[in-house]
C-alpha cells in the first residue's frame, strides 16, 4: 500500500507537528484560520478540557460554525432522544463536493448493489468521487473526550485553509455525529461539573458517579454500542438509518478510557463471517495513527482484548456494511485528572488531543486510500454474492405459527439493515432443509406468510451473521483458549491463573433470541413472494399493525371474550384491560367454548365479573393491540374439557410493580426491565432503590417487585436486615417477587433465606466491571479449577425444556425454548418448589462458545427458572436475564406470567 499523505507530511515536517515536552497540546497549529469562524473556547468560555461541555452548549457553538462556515458544512437531522435532544451530524467537504451532494451520495450508493452497477462504472465512480467518512463520538456520554473532541475536529475542517486540510476536505466528505449519546452525556456533565475540584486520586468524589447517573448509558440505560441486534434505542435507529444512508467507506466510533490509546488492528477474535478483505484495511489506518501519535511521542496499543466478533458493536455492524469500521479508545477522561498506576497525571485534555489527532491522521489516510477503499466497499458486496454460490446455506426461513408480531419484528430488523426479506404469497418446498433445532436435511414446505431472507444478496454477510444458527470463532483462536482452561485446571486454588480473552457474548441468532421456527435451506428455487419494506415494528414490538381498512364492530360476549397468550401483543392486552380496572382470568387447561377449542394460557375476560363498559373497550382496545378477540356466547362446553367458568380459569390480579434500583443493580439489566415494562406492554412501575425497601418505602401498596441482576453481596448490603424481614413479610401476605441472575443468589443468600435454590458453581470472581471509569477493557476470569464448578462463559444459548404443566410456562406450545446462559453460577434444581424451566437431557447447546468437558457435562440436570411459594406469594427466579439486551424476547412470556399470576393479592 502506498505510504498515506499523512505519513509523508509527518516524514517532511517534523519539527512543525511535534509539541514541545511538557507544553500543552496546541489545537491550533494548523492554519492559517479564517477569523470569522470561532474556535471552541470562544463559545464555551474555557480552553478545551478545562470541564465538562453540556450539550445545548456543544450545539450552539456548531451552529455558529455552520453559520460562519456554510460553504463546508451541511447539517443533517436524524432524530431525537428520549428526552428529546436533537440528533443531528455535519456534512463537511469542499465546497465542490457540497454542491453535488446529492448526486454524489446516489453514485456512492450505486456501489452497494454490484447486481446494477457493473465494474466498469464502480471503477468510474472510484475514480471521481470522494470517500465517505464517519466519525461517531460518546456514544458512552461518560467518555467525553470523544465529544469534546468532535469540536475541535469541526473547526480544523471548517476553519482551517492549511493545505492538508484543503486536500481533506477535496477527497473526503465526513459525517459528524459529534454526541451519539446526548441523554446520558447531559447527565454525567451536569454532575460532574457540579462536584468536580479536579482531584486525580482514585478515590475522589469526581471520579465515581452515582448509580442514577451513569452516563455510559442512554435514558433507557441501554448500551448502545451493543443494541445494533435489538435496535431497541430510538438515537440507535436515527443513527443507523442516517449512516445507511451515506454508506460510509469508513467508520470511527471515539470511546475512552484505557491506559494508553487503542485503535486496530484488533484481537485475533474475528467474525468468521468477514473476509480478510474486510480487516485489511486496519494495518493501513493503524500506521498512519502510529505515524501521528509517533512524532508525538505519545503511547498507544494495537490488538489487545478489542475484538471484532459481535455484530452489533458500532465498529463490527459497519465493517459488515462494507466499512473499515474501528474502535478508538483514548487514555484521557472522565476526570479532568486522572492519576496513572505509576503516579503520572492523564488529562481530559490529553484524551481531546489524542482523539483529535486520530481522527485528523485517519481523514489523511482515508484521503490517501479513496479510490481503492471505493472499490474495496463495491468488491465486498460483489465478493459476498459469489460466496453464496459456494455456501451451502443459501437461504433462511422464518415460519409463521408463533408469534406474528415478533416474527414481523425481526424482519423488521433486518430491512433496516438494508437486508432484502421476502414474504411468501404461496407455500414453497425446499429439497434439503434443516431445522435450527438440529438433525439432518430433509424436504420441507413452508407455508405461505414464511419470511424469505435470500443468501445470494450484496448483504449476504450480515444477514448471515444475525441469523446463522452458530457464529464460528477462528480456529487458533478457540485453540489458545482452550489451552488456558486447559492449563487454568491444572493449577491449584491459590495459583495465578490465566485470562481469557472473550470481550463479550458468543450467541445472538435472531431465530433463536425470539424463539422462532427457522430453517436454512440447501437450494434457491425461485419463490412467489412479495419484498418486505415496512421496518415500523423494528420501532417497537408494541407498536400495533395499521388496519387496511376500518375493523368491523365486533358481536357482544354474552359469556366471556377470549384472546390468546401466545403473543407478547396478548399480555399488554391483557394489562392494559387489568389498568383499567377489569377483571381478567388465564385457562390454566385448554378450554372449549361455542364448539372450538383454546389451549392453556388462554385470557377470559367474564361478562357477569365486568361492567358494561366492557364490550366497547375489548374491542378498542384489542384493536390498538392488534390481538384478535373472540366472543363467547355459552359458558357451557360441549366436551370433558373445561369452559370458561370453570376453575381451571384462575382470575389475576391488577398488578402494581416495583423495581428494584440503585447500588448494587446491574444499570443495564435494570435497563431491560424499563425497556420492557414501558416501551414494549406499555405498563407502569415505581422504581425504589433497595436500601429503602428496609426504611422508607411501604410495599403493601404493590404486589410485584422486579429486582434485576446485579451484585447478589453489594444488594444484599443495601437491602439490610429490616429490609429483609420486611420483604419476606411482604411475601407471605401474597407478593411476588421476580429475580434476574445475581437477584436469585441475594435472596439464596444464608441471611435472606427467601429460596432454597443452591448454585451448582458458584461464582469465584466478581463480573467484569463494564461501567466504571479508568479502567481496562473487561476481561473474562476463569472459575476456580475444581472439575465441578461451571468454567465462566462468555455468553451461549442453549436448549432449556419447559413444564408445561405449570403455570409460569402458560402460553407455550412447545416443550423447549432457547435460553441464554452466561457466568459460572448453575442452579442445582429446587427442592422445595417448581423447577419449570430446566435442562433436560444430552446436546443442549445450540449456539455460541462452551468449555468442552465442563459447560454442557455441567448444565445438566440445572435449573434455568424457579418458582417458590412462601405463604400466598411467590419467588420466581431466572438464572439469567430473560430479557437480555432487549433481543431476548423468546422467554418474556415467562416474565409476563410472572407479572400475571405470581401475586396472591
Amino acid at each position: 500500500m502506498r505510504p498515506t499523505l499523512s505519513l509523508l507530511v509527518l516524514l517532511l515536517c517534523p519539527a512543525r507537528a511535534r509539541a514541545q515536552a511538557g507544553q500543552p497540546f496546541d489545537f491550533y497549529a494548523r492554519g492559517p484560520y479564517r477569523p470569522a469562524v470561532p474556535r471552541p473556547e470562544a463559545i464555551t468560555g474555557y480552553p478545551a478540557g478545562a470541564q465538562q461541555t453540556m450539550y445545548a452548549v456543544m450545539q450552539h457553538y456548531l451552529d455558529t460554525v455552520v453559520a460562519t462556515a456554510p460553504e463546508r458544512v451541511r447539517v443533517e437531522r436524524w432524530g431525537e432522544t428520549p428526552e428529546h435532544r436533537p440528533i443531528r451530524a455535519l456534512i463537511i467537504s469542499d465546497p465542490a463536493n457540497l454542491a453535488r451532494l446529492d448526486p454524489l451520495r446516489a453514485e456512492i450508493t450505486e456501489l452497494a448493489d454490484p447486481r446494477k452497477t457493473a465494474p466498469a462504472r464502480a471503477a468510474e465512480i472510484a475514480a471521481k468521487d470522494p470517500i465517505v467518512v464517519a466519525f461517531n463520538y460518546s456514544v458512552h456520554g461518560n467518555e467525553p473526550a470523544g465529544f469534546e473532541a468532535a469540536m475541535q475536529v469541526a473547526y480544523q475542517l471548517l476553519a482551517s485553509d492549511e493545505p492538508r486540510t484543503l486536500e481533506i476536505l477535496k477527497n473526503v466528505v465526513l459525517v459528524l455525529n459529534p454526541s451519539a449519546n446526548p441523554d446520558g452525556h447531559e447527565r454525567f456533565a451536569a454532575w460532574y461539573n457540579s462536584v468536580a475540584v479536579g482531584a486525580d486520586h482514585a478515590a475522589a468524589l469526581e471520579h465515581h458517579e452515582p448509580w442514577a447517573i451513569q452516563g455510559r448509558f442512554n435514558h433507557f440505560r441501554f448500551n448502545m454500542n451493543r443494541d445494533l441486534v435489538a435496535q431497541s434505542q430510538p438515537e440507535v435507529r436515527a443513527m443507523m438509518d442516517g449512516l445507511l444512508r451515506w454508506h460510509p467507506q469508513v467508520f470511527v466510533d471515539h470511546h475512552s478510557t484505557t491506559r494508553a490509546f487503542f485503535f486496530p488492528p484488533v484481537a485475533q477474535a474475528i467474525n468468521q463471517n468477514l473476509p480478510p478483505q474486510a480487516t485489511k484495511w486496519f494495518d493501513t489506518f493503524g500506521r498512519g495513527n502510529a505515524a501521528a501519535f509517533d512524532l508525538q511521542g505519545w503511547q498507544y496499543y494495537v490488538r489487545g482484548v478489542f475484538d471484532f466478533f459481535y455484530v452489533g458493536y458500532w465498529d463490527t455492524w459497519a465493517t459488515f456494511q462494507g466499512a473499515t469500521g474501528m474502535t478508538y479508545e483514548t487514555d484521557g477522561g472522565y476526570p479532568v485528572n486522572r492519576r496513572r498506576e505509576d503516579g503520572t497525571i492523564s488529562t481530559l485534555r490529553d484524551g481531546i488531543a489524542h482523539h483529535y489527532t486520530a481522527s485528523l491522521a485517519t481523514l489523511e489516510t482515508a484521503a490517501g486510500n479513496r479510490r481503492a477503499r471505493l472499490l474495496d466497499y463495491y468488491d465486498f458486496r460483489r465478493s459476498a454474492m459469489d460466496e453464496a454460490r459456494t455456501d451451502r446455506m443459501k437461504r433462511v426461513v422464518l415460519a409463521p405459527g408463533g408469534d406474528a408480531r415478533l416474527l414481523a419484528h425481526v424482519a423488521g430488523l433486518l430491512v433496516r439493515n438494508g437486508i432484502e426479506v421476502t414474504r411468501l404469497r404461496q407455500p414453497a418446498t425446499s429439497s434439503a432443509a434443516h431445522a435450527y433445532w438440529g438433525g439432518a436435511a430433509a424436504r420441507q414446505t413452508f407455508a405461505a406468510g414464511s419470511y424469505v431472507v435470500d443468501l445470494g444478496q450484496p448483504q449476504r454477510r450480515l444477514a448471515k451473521a444475525l441469523l446463522e444458527p452458530s457464529a464460528t470463532f477462528d480456529r487458533g483462536f478457540v485453540e489458545q483458549e482452550i489451552q488456558r482452561f486447559q492449563r487454568n485446571r491444572r493449577r491449584g486454588e491459590s495459583a495465578d491463573h490465566e485470562d481469557y480473552d472473550f470481550y463479550d457474548i458468543t450467541a445472538w441468532s435472531l431465530p433463536f433470541t425470539f424463539n422462532l421456527e427457522a430453517s436454512w435451506t440447501e437450494d434457491a428455487l425461485p419463490l412467489a413472494g412479495d419484498a418486505v419494506t415496512d421496518t415500523v415494528l423494528a420501532a417497537s414490538v408494541a407498536t400495533p399493525a395499521p388496519a387496511p381498512t376500518p375493523a368491523p364492530t365486533p358481536p357482544r360476549a354474552g359469556s366471556a371474550y377470549l384472546f390468546s397468550n401466545g403473543s407478547q401483543a396478548g399480555a399488554r392486552l391483557a394489562f392494559a384491560l387489568l389498568a383499567e380496572g377489569f377483571k381478567v382470568a388465564i385457562a390454566t387447561q385448554p378450554l372449549r367454548a361455542d364448539g372450538a377449542g383454546y389451549p392453556r394460557g388462554t385470557f377470559v375476560v367474564r361478562t357477569q365479573r365486568n361492567p358494561a363498559t366492557l364490550h366497547d373497550r375489548i374491542a378498542e382496545l384489542g384493536r390498538r393491540a392488534g390481538v384478535p378477540v373472540s366472543v363467547v356466547r355459552s359458558a357451557y362446553p360441549d366436551t370433558i374439557a373445561a369452559g370458561v367458568g370453570s376453575d381451571d380459569v384462575v382470575s389475576l390480579h391488577a398488578p402494581r410493580i416495583v423495581v428494584a434500583a440503585g447500588d448494587g443493580v446491574d444499570q443495564e439489566s435494570y435497563g431491560t426491565v424499563w425497556q420492557f415494562l414501558a416501551n414494549d406492554l406499555s405498563v407502569g412501575f415505581t422504581p425504589i432503590p433497595l436500601a429503602n425497601l428496609g426504611s422508607v418505602a411501604d410495599l403493601s401498596d404493590y404486589n410485584v417487585l422486579i429486582i434485576p441482576d446485579g451484585s447478589a453481596s453489594r444488594m444484599k448490603r443495601q437491602l439490610g436486615d429490616d429490609g429483609v424481614t420486611r420483604l419476606k413479610s411482604w411475601i407471605s401476605d401474597g407478593g411476588a417477587v421476580i429475580g434476574f441472575e445475581g437477584a436469585g443468589m441475594l435472596l439464596a443468600d444464608k441471611d435472606v433465606g427467601l429460596t432454597s435454590i443452591a448454585a451448582l458453581g458458584a461464582d469465584s470472581t466478581a463480573k467484569p466491571d463494564t461501567t466504571a471509569p479508568g479502567k481496562e477493557p473487561p476481561v473474562l476470569s476463569p472459575a476456580s479449577p475444581s472439575k465441578d464448578k461451571p468454567e465462566w462463559l462468555p455468553g451461549s444459548i442453549f436448549r432449556a425444556t419447559l413444564d408445561r404443566t405449570h403455570w409460569l410456562t402458560l402460553g407455550y406450545e412447545s416443550d423447549r425454548l432457547p435460553v441464554y446462559v452466561e457466568g459460572s453460577t448453575f442452579w442445582k434444581l429446587s427442592k422445595n418448589g417448581a423447577n419449570p424451566v430446566a435442562f433436560v437431557g444430552d446436546s443442549l447447546a445450540l449456539s455460541g462458545f462452551t468449555w468442552p468437558g465442563n459447560t454442557e457435562r455441567l448444565l445438566k440436570g440445572t435449573a434455568w427458572a424457579v418458582v417458590e411459594n412462601r405463604g400466598e406469594g411467590r419467588v420466581v427466579l431466572f438464572l439469567t436475564d430473560p430479557l437480555f439486551r432487549g433481543f431476548w424476547r423468546g422467554p418474556a412470556r415467562l416474565v409476563t406470567n410472572a407479572i400475571l399470576a405470581g401475586p396472591g393479592r
